[in-house]
């Protein structure tokens, strides 16, 4: 009984949710950067535009990972008779779909105004870098580099 309930609370802790104000954190941790510094770490937007004069850019992300395929095998005895038999799922198990839209909102030099996002909130919190930790591992580099 007390293996089930171990691997219950195994299974339960191993779903963790990201709280919405912790997506936010990351997220606006970028908002003392410019347009450039964005694009360097988060990639290339998706889409830019210009509208009412004022600069906005859109990364979609998108990420479906598949579930897995059944595959069971079993015997079974009828007094002198057994049988033997397997069975195969051809579809897919347990599979997601994540998505994250992050709308940046930018002046014309390029400053941040505003950063907005929607979708799954932990593929949002995954596919954002933490700005502390790559403020932290350029110091490195830059101390590497001045080493050289």
């Amino acid at each position: 009984m007390r293996k089930l309930i171990f691997i219950l609370i195994l299974g339960l802790t191993a779903c963790t949710n990201i709280p919405v104000n912790q997506v936010n954190d990351r997220l606006q941790a970028w908002k003392n950067t410019n347009i450039d510094e964005l694009i360097k770490y988060w990639g290339v937007p998706s889409r830019q535009q210009q509208v009412a004069g004022k600069w906005h850019a859109e990364w979609i992300n998108e990420e479906h990972s598949s579930g897995n395929t059944a595959l069971s095998v079993g015997s079974r005895s009828f007094g002198r008779r057994s049988s033997f038999g397997f069975g195969l799922t051809l579809f897919e198990l347990g599979g997601s779909d994540d998505a994250c839209s992050r709308l940046v909102t930018y002046s014309e030099n390029g400053d941040i105004a505003e950063i907005s996002w929607k979708g799954s909130k932990n593929y949002c919190y995954e596919i954002t870098p933490d700005r502390l930790e790559v403020i932290k591992n350029k110091a490195v580099i830059d101390e590497q580099q001045s080493k050289n």
